[in-house]
Formats: C-alpha cells, structure tokens, sequence
C-alpha cells in the first residue's frame, strides 16, 4: 500500500484555479486525509478547483465516494470542480466496476458537470 501524497498550488496562468494533486494511495486507509484535503482545496478555491489524479496508484470506493462529495460541494458552492485522470489506469479500471460511470450526473448536477460522464472525461 503506498502513501498519499497530496500538493496544493494556484494555477501560474488562471489564478482562479485551484490545483490539487493527489497521488499514491486513495483508499479507505487514507479516508479522512482525502476528504480533509479536498475540503480544505475547495473551500480555498475562488472559483475553481481542478483535482489532478494522475498520480493516484491505487483507489478504492471510499476514494470514489469522497471525490463525489467534493463535487457536490462545489454545486452547492457554486463553484466548479475539474478532474484530470484521463490515461491513469487505477482509476480507469475501477469507474465502471464500482458503477460510477454515467450518461448523466446525479440529481444536484443541474449544470450537467458531472466527472463520471462520458463527455467530461480528462
């Protein structure tokens, strides 16, 4: 089981872009890290926070479960959450076995921003 690893920056060309980068382990041992890191990405975000998965090793569902969270938050923040994770493997193979890929996003994703829709992926 690898680490988490996490780093916060501002974007050097957006300064409303908020970057977090997750990497290593996204998993139910990290749980409470993952959501504090998030938390704590969104709420200093002015307008944006773009989450950078490509490093993630390993996910899990509760690392699934915390990312959707986050973008729940950011609705109802009215702020918007973006997810690189094109091309990572990890990721890309546990989307559709948890059932997290979708055609639509769920009942709060009116703004059809959704990060496991076909359309918004990478």
């Amino acid at each position: 089981m690898d680490k988490l690893t996490t780093h916060h920056a501002i974007s050097a060309y957006q300064p409303n872009v908020r970057i977090l980068t997750l990497g290593g382990s996204m998993t139910i041992q990290h749980g409470e890290e993952i959501k504090a890191a998030l938390a704590q990405s969104l709420a200093a975000a002015d307008e944006v926070l773009l989450l950078d998965l490509l490093a993630v090793t390993e996910i899990d569902l509760i690392g699934l479960q915390a990312i959707c969270a986050a973008h729940r938050s950011s609705i109802e923040q009215g702020k918007r959450l973006s997810v690189v994770r094109s091309g990572n493997q990890a990721i890309e193979k546990i989307v559709p076995l948890a059932g997290f890929d979708r055609h639509t996003g769920c009942t709060v994703d009116t703004g059809r921003t959704c990060i496991w829709t076909e359309e918004l992926e990478g």
